[in-house]
């Protein structure tokens, strides 16, 4: 229940009114309420498929009235990941809302990935080598890593020496041997904390708590910081929306508005 609230976006009281409201004009219960959670009941099974259709029709007619939309004004929902929203694009943003004031942006900064089927989002930035053939959209630049420190803590603890007290910000989960620390140039390193968030992890290198396998993108704009390995490619960059909205005229102006930035999100993604 609470996963389904999350999904939609509304409260888990919500859901449950809506079920029992259901239920009621339908005359037959949907679901067991458990104590391990709701279970569907004979009845519930039966009606999932039907459902499951309606839903898929209501999402193409509602891309097809949208596709059709040529007003330079609305709502675009466009999701990424916090760190890039942040770091990278709001300055991008603010200008493309200055363009054009009418057409308001919500972002959803989120790691998880959209449904574009379902207008969970009308654009996305995604990090991916191979794009879902049923989006349509650009790369607009390659994302790359390197190892770095603050300049002090790298002076301090030296990360090249045998017998170095350097240590890493590691990632939320907590592992013995890693492989990413297996497969950098600091094998031998100990972790210092375990963060799950490359915003978190930034703050952390910036002050002095390790050293961390972060994207250029966020961290070759600190001056304190330094990048102790070569820039390595990671994923490609992509921005993309379902091919039914290629049409929609302020999804359109948006999309060839974020084009036009290639060049310097390349730059930017590549590392100064």
């Amino acid at each position: 229940m609470r996963m389904a609230a999350k999904d939609l976006r509304v409260s888990h009281s919500t859901v449950s009114r809506r079920i029992e409201a259901l239920e009621g004009k339908l005359g037959a219960r949907l679901f067991d309420r458990l104590p391990e959670g709701y279970k569907l009941t004979p009845a519930g099974i039966d009606l999932l498929p039907i459902s499951q259709e309606l839903r898929s029709q209501v999402d193409a007619y509602s891309l097809k009235v949208l596709g059709r939309d040529t007003e330079l004004e609305g709502q675009i929902c466009v999701t990424m990941p916090d760190v890039i929203a942040v770091e990278v694009m709001m300055p991008y943003i603010a200008e493309f809302q200055s363009l054009y004031p009418a057409i308001t942006v919500r972002i959803d900064d989120s790691y998880e990935v959209y449904d574009l089927n379902r207008r969970e989002a009308d654009i996305a930035f995604r990090f991916t080598n191979e794009p879902p053939e049923h989006l349509i959209g650009r790369r607009v630049a390659t994302a790359y890593e390197a190892v770095y420190g603050h300049k002090d803590y790298v002076t301090q603890h030296d990360p090249n020496a045998q017998t170095s007290t350097a240590r890493w910000v590691g990632w939320g989960l907590p592992e013995d041997n890693p492989e990413w620390i297996t497969n950098s140039p600091f094998p031998n390193l100990k972790m210092a904390c375990h963060l799950n968030n490359p915003l978190l992890q930034k703050q952390a290198v910036t002050r002095q708590m390790g050293l961390g396998y972060l994207p250029c993108a966020i961290m070759d704009n600190e001056p304190d910081l330094v990048r102790l390995t070569d820039p390595t490619p990671v994923r490609d960059v992509w921005v993309l929306t379902h091919r039914d909205l290629r049409d929609t005229a302020r999804l359109r102006v948006f999309r060839e508005f974020i084009f036009s930035k290639a060049a310097e999100l390349t730059v930017r993604f590549r590392g100064t």
